[in-house]
């Protein structure tokens, strides 16, 4: 995929990182914008013709070096199954497999747009930047973002979003030095898949179960049934 040109009419920003023959891989914004949602809406919609992926990034300093070839995805099965310990989610003494999402959910692309509005509304990240990727969860292993790496590599973590963009119409949005924001358009099947789906999310972040809940067996699983927005912090 080759990209030699931008979208037009973007604000004040800069070329990045390019390479060779291959052109553009990283676009950023010179700053924080106001509309930053409304951007990021506009070129996501854009993003099939333009061959770039709009995220919002918390600073301008959140573009990594880029890794010009791709890696592709490490299995989410095969991750979850080798990083499965019987302690990782107590209801469960083996691995469950990979959670069931329901038949039906909302629109994957008004719920990233609504989570996009909530992130900056939020003035959580208001930067805006486009990557060479063709779906979001190619963006972390694109940018070699380091925010997980306590935990896991670029690469398992674009295989793990690759799995959930697939099963649960979730879109990457956003991301700071060590968070993420997802959105999520298809719910667990039910209450058990909410349980697995839970703990998946645990296996890819447990710092945030353990910065944010005291009975994170009974509350997240619950929450995920509704919820239409995943947050991800790695300490």
């Amino acid at each position: 995929m080759n990209v030699t040109s931008l979208p037009e009419s973007l604000p004040p920003g800069r070329i990045v990182e390019s390479y060779g023959r291959s052109g553009i891989l990283v676009w950023m914004s010179d700053g924080k914008l106001p509309d930053a949602d409304e951007w990021w809406r506009r070129l996501y919609a854009d993003r099939s013709r333009s061959g770039l992926y709009p995220v919002l990034p918390e600073y301008t300093e959140d573009m990594y070096g880029f890794n010009v070839g791709g890696d592709e995805p490490v299995d989410a099965a095969a991750y979850f199954r080798d990083v499965w310990e019987p302690s990782s989610w107590p209801s469960f003494p083996a691995w469950p497999g990979l959670a069931v999402p329901a038949a039906a959910g909302a629109d994957p692309d008004v719920c990233a747009g609504e989570e996009a509005a909530e992130v900056v509304r939020e003035d959580r990240a208001r930067c805006l930047a486009l990557v060479r990727a063709e779906r979001g969860s190619d963006v972390p292993s694109a940018l070699n973002w380091p925010g997980m790496g306590n935990h896991m590599g670029k690469d398992e973590l674009s295989g793990v979003l690759r799995s959930w963009e697939d099963r649960f119409g979730a879109r990457l949005v956003g991301f700071g030095h060590a968070d993420l924001y997802l959105s999520a358009a298809v719910p667990p099947k039910n209450l058990h898949e909410a349980h697995v789906l839970a703990a998946e999310h645990y296996l890819a972040c447990p710092d945030w179960f353990h910065n944010n809940f005291d009975d994170w067996e009974d509350t997240y699983p619950a929450e995920l049934l509704t919820s239409r927005q995943w947050r991800f912090w790695w300490d």
